[in-house]
């Protein structure tokens, strides 16, 4: 079964889709969060790391996915956030954090899928936002989830945890 992120599946078709195995999708969100917990410094790129390693494997293998126009971004802080994921990609890219990682993700695997989450991202504006996909998303949280307590941290990986935990332990 696979994963697959896509940018607006209302709009858009599924040729430009990333879909991935289990596998492909867990290495592909820990890079991610990686480095994007060194870099991310305000509360809406906490928000969006949080939310990347909310779409990992944990919730069902097979089972996962999202859309780049759900993200939470935030209108008024769009085009920084935008930046940051470019950021985080870059990051991800140069390796950042992977020495955490108990295992040798397949470059060119997750390169490839670094290209391709980075042209979803590419393509997002602000007129693309879904306007309450973040309000929803954090009124969803539970009262003891870690976006409502300062964003905590994994002590063994450093990424932000989230409401499963922390997406490498788990994996």
């Amino acid at each position: 079964m696979s994963n697959i992120i896509s940018f607006d599946e209302k709009v858009t078709p599924d040729d430009d889709s990333l879909a991935m195995s289990n596998g492909g999708t867990d290495v592909l969100i820990s890079v991610l969060a990686l480095s994007g917990s060194v870099l991310a410094q305000t509360e809406n790129e906490k928000r969006l790391m949080v939310y990347l390693s909310e779409n990992d494997q944990i919730r069902g293998r097979g089972c996962v996915g999202f859309e780049i126009v759900e993200m939470p971004w935030n209108g008024d802080t769009f085009e920084e956030d935008k930046k940051f994921m470019k950021k985080v990609i870059q990051g991800a890219k140069k390796k950042t954090g992977w020495e955490k990682l108990d295992y040798c993700p397949n470059e060119e695997l997750v390169f490839r899928h670094l290209r391709i989450f980075e042209q979803l991202i590419n393509r997002m504006t602000i007129h693309d936002i879904r306007k309450d996909a973040w309000r929803n998303w954090i009124a969803e949280a539970e009262e003891d989830d870690p976006i409502h307590r300062g964003f905590p941290r994994c002590e063994k990986h450093g990424i932000f945890l989230t409401c499963l935990g922390c997406q490498i332990c788990n994996n």
